[in-house]
């Protein structure tokens, strides 16, 4: 019986402990198998750290740097590594890392999550302050690690992972028609035209260009969520760049989907919904001052959100005031009118009459919004002061 510490296995002490512990019967809160990650690509990460943050991803890079700093690069970027040692002296492998991705700067420094982690010391030592500002400190931390076999057949998650290897290259591969990205799977589309579409399998996707997704017995809209029962066969060239890969498809035709599977595959015949969005940017932001009565609230959002459910979950109030409302159809002292522009993830929020002077207002945005695959929105609340006019 071979043992469980013969595979090689580049990970900080503590997690190979874990290791030790499962072979010993034990077994942790979630065990690695149960996670679903997404592949993916450091310039990927790099490009779209709002997307990724706190999300379970696989990335195949090399690993570089010493005892104190661990980074994973492709040649070209690098990115902060914890809980992975250094490779030793002449040795330069390429691995597999499973783990999650932090933008630690949009977390509370007493967030719990990373209290393991001495970020605190980190920040000291490379920022000299104690905890970094928003997109100061990307951070990958392994859970697991392996070195890396050369794939057995291309599939949308090989594609995903080392889309250089594939490019310009003609592939087949088969996935789930999720549309055009409703159910958040991608951070951004090509926008080749309107009929790009997503194809998704084992919790990797790509985009579709060049053909709209219609065949013999199919036609399929990109905007229908009814019709992300589908299966897809795609032939095509792989194109796009490492952060947003996409296949100018050739043929197109239906399949039947996949037997079901064992439990602990990562395929899924339901489709599941993406982390929960959150306000990534507003105006004015958070704690302004002298900002002008006939001001334009903006809210924008880390993933697509469905407009209908902006109803009744926005809120606005004077802070320390009676005068407050929840629809613009209520009577209360305050009336707005929201509107949500998809292109950009935008929510406009405007008020009817001129808001008082020198008042501190505050706007909620409630937990009942949801993203378009149904996540719910972490609730937000942005508060500044009018000035005189």
């Amino acid at each position: 019986m071979m043992s469980c510490l013969s595979s090689w296995r580049p990970l900080a002490t503590r997690t190979i402990l874990a290791a030790v512990t499962l072979c010993a019967g034990g077994s942790p809160p979630l065990s690695a198998q149960s996670i679903k990650r997404t592949p993916t690509t450091i310039a990927a990460l790099d490009a779209y750290p709002t997307f990724f943050h706190r999300r379970p991803v696989v990335v195949r890079a090399t690993v570089e740097g010493d005892l104190q700093d661990v980074f994973i690069t492709d040649g070209e970027q690098r990115l902060r590594v914890l809980n992975l040692v250094p490779p030793a002296v002449g040795e330069n492998p390429q691995l597999e890392i499973d783990g999650s991705y932090w933008d630690v700067g949009r977390l509370a420094p007493d967030d719990p999550r990373l209290a393991d982690h001495e970020i605190r010391q980190l920040s000291e030592r490379l920022f000299n302050k104690p905890w970094p500002a928003n997109g100061e400190l990307p951070l990958l931390i392994a859970d697991d690690a392996r070195r890396v076999d050369e794939p057995d057949d291309v599939t949308i998650w090989t594609i995903g992972l080392e889309p250089g290897r594939y490019r310009d290259q003609t592939v087949t591969v088969t996935g789930r028609f999720r549309g055009r990205n409703l159910f958040g799977d991608l951070p951004e589309a090509p926008g080749n035209s309107p009929s790009d579409f997503v194809l998704q399998s084992a919790n990797a996707a790509v985009w579709v260009v060049g053909k709209e997704p219609r065949g013999k017995n199919f036609d399929l809209d990109v905007m229908a969520r009814v019709d992300t029962n589908r299966w897809l066969q795609v032939t095509g060239t792989v194109h796009g760049s490492d952060w947003l890969v996409e296949i100018e498809a050739d043929e197109i035709e239906a399949v039947a989907p996949p037997e079901p599977v064992s439990q602990g595959s990562t395929l899924t015949e339901d489709p599941e919904q993406g982390p929960a969005p959150e306000v990534i940017f507003s105006l004015p932001t958070l704690d302004d001052t002298r900002v002008a009565t006939d001001a334009l609230v903006r809210f924008q959002f880390s993933r697509d959100m469905d407009p209908e459910s902006f109803d009744g979950h926005v809120e606005a109030v004077y802070v320390g005031a009676a005068q407050t409302a929840t629809s613009p159809a209520n009577g209360g002292g305050l009336e707005w009118d929201v509107q949500y522009q998809p292109r950009n993830r935008v929510l406009n929020v405007s008020f009817v009459e001129p808001l008082l002077p020198y008042r501190t207002l505050e706007v909620k945005l409630g937990d009942g919004i949801l993203a378009t695959d149904g996540a719910t929105l972490v609730a937000y609340s942005l508060s500044f002061t009018t000035g005189g006019s």
